[in-house]
Formats: structure tokens, C-alpha cells, sequence
């Protein structure tokens, strides 16, 4: 049978000491700000900011033939790349067909 420490309460812990409370921290505080407001005004994407890999993260939420996931350090990088991806694939939505294109046309 394994023995179980007893639980002490949370906190910083030294012998002859009453524990300490620590404070939990929130990390990134900003950079999850843009990213939340980023999500709100920009719809059609899920975006989320990553506190360990420190990058911003947007994946497309419309239909699309493969899964669309963007990253980027900044923000304004991500935004670039989530308006070329739009932008793609509205082209690619609306660009003729190689079969559609000779119809009509002798």
C-alpha cells in the first residue's frame, strides 16, 4: 500500500514557518486582451493567444476543405495572414473552374 503525505495547505512552505498564501498570477495579461478583442471583431475566426508558446493563434471557424490554422508572434502579423487567408479563399470560391471556364466559348 502507498503511504500519502498528508496535505498541507496551499501556499510557500518553511519549516518553523506559517505558510505563506501565493498570489496566482495571470500571465500575459495584454496579449490575451487583443486576442479576445480581436475575436469579437473579426468574425468567422477563433483566436486565442498561447501563454506558453507567446504566439497568437487564429483558426477558421467557416468551412473550409482543410483545417485553418494560423499563427503569428504579433498581432498585426496575425491579422495579415488571416486577411490573405480570406482573401484566398474567396478567390478560390469564385475563380472559374478549368471545365466551367470553356462553356459558351468556341
Amino acid at each position: 500500500m502507498i503511504r500519502r503525505r498528508p496535505t498541507r495547505p496551499r501556499g510557500r512552505h518553511r519549516d518553523g514557518v506559517a505558510t505563506a498564501p501565493v498570489p496566482r498570477y495571470t500571465w500575459d495579461h495584454e496579449a490575451r486582451a487583443e486576442a479576445a478583442m480581436l475575436e469579437i471583431t473579426w468574425p468567422g475566426w477563433s483566436v486565442l493567444y498561447g501563454t506558453g508558446s507567446r504566439l497568437f493563434h487564429a483558426i477558421a471557424t467557416w468551412p473550409t476543405p482543410e483545417p485553418l490554422l494560423l499563427c503569428d508572434r504579433t498581432i498585426e502579423g496575425l491579422k495579415t495572414q488571416m486577411r490573405e487567408a480570406e482573401m484566398t479563399a474567396l478567390l478560390q470560391r469564385w475563380a472559374p473552374t478549368s471545365a466551367s471556364a470553356g462553356i459558351g466559348h468556341f
